[in-house]
């Protein structure tokens, strides 16, 4: 699995944790705060790559 698909499955059970925890402690609870932190800096990743990915196959053209 390569690194971006291993972001997206990280993404994926990161968000559910998340949705998890907003259901049974709240939106504003500390867990659910710290979960959505967590997908935050996973999706900046994910941004990152897909963005540096992007610039490398512009600069081979």
């Amino acid at each position: 699995m390569g690194f971006k698909n291993s972001l997206k499955v990280q993404m994926e059970a990161k968000r559910k944790l998340m949705i998890y925890s907003a259901n049974k402690h709240g939106f504003t609870s500390s867990e659910t705060i710290r979960y959505s932190q967590e997908l935050d800096h996973l999706m900046n990743l994910y941004r990152k790559f897909e963005t540096t990915a992007e610039e490398k196959t512009t600069s081979v053209k």
